[in-house]
């Protein structure tokens, strides 16, 4: 059985850094899976969605780990106080990767202020934090950890 890890990206920082490894972990596996399956190997960090189904696309199980793909989302929750870098990430390539339910950004931002960040801005969005970290856990089978 797979295990699934979730990714926590935070901050600018957090999240240009993660949207190099979403990159990259999608030119390893095209590289070693030329035929597009949806394996365990890829199962661990995306999902298999049939995105007929909006706003929310159903699951596509493993299965015997020979189904193609069909769409991959990210098992990603991105947060940021300020909604530029996010907004970059899903307005760039890899745009369909992430869940736009499990993105957590404001307006305007810390401005490089970690007491600001951690005192007015984690307490303001705690629940939606807290809810996206859940949606992005429902979908696992079997968590294995947290990738912050």
């Amino acid at each position: 059985m797979p295990r699934e890890i979730v990714t926590i990206q935070v901050g600018q920082a957090g999240n240009q850094i993660g949207c190099r490894f979403w990159d990259l972990t999608l030119r390893e596996h095209a590289a070693f899976n030329p035929f597009g399956v949806y394996d365990d190997a890829i199962s661990s960090f995306f999902r298999n969605v049939d995105t007929r189904y909006q706003p929310d696309p159903r699951n596509i199980p493993l299965g015997d780990g020979m189904q193609p793909i069909s769409a991959l989302r990210a098992r990603a929750v991105l947060v940021d106080s300020e909604e530029g870098v996010i907004g970059q990430l899903v307005r760039g390539h890899l745009a369909d990767v992430f869940d736009s339910s499990l993105l957590v950004t404001d307006i305007s931002g810390a401005g490089n202020n970690w007491a600001h960040g951690h005192n007015v801005y984690g307490p303001a969005h705690r629940e939606r934090f807290l809810e996206a970290v859940r949606r992005a856990t429902d979908s696992c089978d079997s968590l294995q950890c947290f990738s912050l």
